[in-house]
């Protein structure tokens, strides 16, 4: 779905950095790629409540009370009122600025007091906003790397980089190592536990994915969430996008085991590709945030490779079959049973 989320953020803001448009784009991940996920209804209560608990609290770490937050949201739905599409990246942006917190995409703070008054909030709401921002440990520090191109158009991987890329990280995988760094610094121990893949507490990297299905994402997990169930550790689900089948692959904690029921589950899909043999498959590994971070990486890729040989068992051709890695192979959205995946969609 092509969008120019930088030009409908600047019907709000003139000036909006364009790097933040960019890292937002990220964090929102799958959720961009259909057009329901892609926007935000604010007279759903469902969808203002995953946007205060999962962008406003887990993602910039607000501390305010719900009925602020929920005043916040409800005045960058006022200020979007006449804008028939509200796009989830200029909500979240807005919300951002809102709070002084831009700096967590990358971009410089700037004064929450317009839309603080907006929202109704008081001069003590904005400043334990300012104090919340005042303790994220990194992020004004170093240059930032350049950012990578968004999540849609992630390149397929080639041979060569599925073997070598280990970092298991977006362009801002240097973040996550100064953070590991401070921990490992106070809590020594966590250096001994971080040996084992996807087994010790979650690490928020700054650039995790909202597609829980990274949030594994914010709207678009939350509504498959409440249609498909997640299978406890190894299991298939099926469904369908625009149309197309699509397959979502489940795994045990450290592991790139498939499950057997992929055969009957890729049955659908296999029908499809022989009715369409100009059609590719996507297939894309994913692991949970918790663990050492490149063996992870390599858990994501073997699981995207062990579902890509599993595709071709049931007679799917391999020239149909891409690797395609997304932004993030890390999935950071809490829920570790459904961020252990593999997706399969049609192209």
């Amino acid at each position: 779905m092509a969008e120019d989320w930088l030009a409908d953020v600047r019907k709000y803001v003139a000036d909006a950095d364009e790097n933040v448009v960019k890292a937002i784009i990220r964090y929102c991940g799958i959720a961009l790629q259909n057009r329901d996920s892609s926007l935000v209804a604010f007279s759903d209560s469902k969808e203002t409540d995953r946007v205060r608990e999962n962008y406003l609290k887990k993602k910039l770490g607000l501390t305010n009370s719900d009925a602020e937050l929920d005043g916040a949201i409800a005045a960058v739905g006022d200020r979007m009122k006449e804008d028939r599409t509200k796009n989830r990246v200029t909500v979240y942006y807005l919300l951002a600025e809102h709070f002084g917190l831009l700096s967590i995409f990358g971009g410089s703070s700037a004064s929450a007091a317009p839309l603080a008054a907006a929202a109704g909030l008081g001069a003590a709401a904005v400043a334990g906003t300012a104090a919340t921002a005042a303790v994220e440990p990194v992020v004004a520090a170093p240059t930032p790397a350049p950012e990578p191109a968004p999540a849609a158009a992630a390149p397929a991987y080639a041979a060569s980089s599925y073997e070598d890329d280990d970092t298991g990280g977006g362009g801002l995988g240097w973040l996550k190592w100064l953070l590991l760094a401070a921990l490992l610094a106070l809590l020594l121990f966590f250096l001994m536990r971080s040996c084992s893949p996807e087994a010790t507490a979650p690490v928020d990297d700054g650039m995790t994915t909202e597609a829980t299905g990274g949030e594994a994402a914010d709207a678009a997990a939350g509504d498959a969430a409440a249609t498909v169930a997640v299978p406890e550790g190894a299991g298939v689900v099926a469904g369908d996008v625009d149309g197309k089948p699509k397959l979502t692959v489940y795994f045990d904690s450290g592991k790139s085991d498939v499950t057997n029921d992929l055969a009957a589950a890729a049955a659908k899909v296999k029908a499809y590709i022989d009715a369409n043999p100009t059609a590719k498959l996507a297939v894309s590994g994913y692991n949970d945030p918790t663990g050492n971070a490149a063996v992870n990486a390599e858990i994501s890729k073997k699981r995207a490779q062990g579902v890509g040989k599993a595709l071709e068992a049931v007679g799917i051709p391999a020239t149909a079959i891409e690797l395609v890695k997304p932004s993030d192979t890390t999935d950071t959205s809490g829920d570790n049973t459904a961020a252990r995946r593999v997706e399969v969609t049609v192209q």
